[in-house]
């Protein structure tokens, strides 16, 4: 009984820590109104010989805001502005919207990077959301539901030092395929013209 009492009181420290932890996090991410950045994708598989890269710009407005273009090896866009995302592929010189359900996929995504930008880490109830570390910081998410443990292994994200933003996104969706995401340049609150969230160009 007392070892149960002994782990229980350092469980509830432990949540206790982790929940002060967030609640930091996103009274530091309101000083967040843009953000823009250049970011390097590798995705590795087992079945590549080398892992793919692609690169590209991505820029975020509060509060749900957000334009992620890849530049290299392919072109393509995607916008997120009030509740809804647009999907566009670079094809034959011109831009081309996809209209497939892969859509509504990116939607889900974009959603819970904009909702990582405002410090929410911990508000989808399909991770367990884990704080690890104060000046170099790191946030686990782990997936609750078997559905999503079939997809997902766990997500590591890292913020920078100084300014909290995400410096690099780790996906783990099995032993041997993995996507790592950095950002560089990184420009926090700079001007940013709203039609960037709206037009392809």
């Amino acid at each position: 009984m007392i070892l149960l009492t002994g782990f229980c009181f350092l469980y509830g420290n432990v949540c206790h820590a982790e929940e002060k932890g967030f609640e930091k996090l996103r009274k530091e991410s309101v000083k967040i109104k843009t953000l823009q950045a250049d970011f390097t994708q590798k995705k590795s598989m087992k079945i590549l010989s080398r892992p793919l890269v692609s690169q590209g710009y991505f820029y975020f407005a509060m509060p749900d805001s957000l334009r992620w273009e890849y530049i290299k090896p392919l072109k393509s866009v995607v916008l997120s502005h009030n509740q809804q995302a647009r999907r566009y592929m670079h094809s034959d010189g011109k831009w081309v919207e996809d209209k497939t359900n892969g859509v509504q996929a990116m939607r889900i995504v974009l959603n819970e990077i904009a909702g990582w930008m405002n410090g929410r880490f911990d508000q989808n109830p399909s991770f367990k959301a884990t704080v690890i570390g104060k000046e170099n910081t790191c946030i686990i998410l782990t997936p609750v539901g078997k559905k999503m443990k079939g997809m997902i292994e766990r997500i590591e994200i890292n913020l920078a030092p100084q300014a909290r933003v995400v410096q690099s996104v780790k996906i783990l969706e099995g032993p041997d395929n993995i996507t790592q995401i950095n950002f560089s340049n990184v420009k926090m609150n700079h001007a940013i013209d709203p039609t960037i969230f709206k037009d392809v160009r």
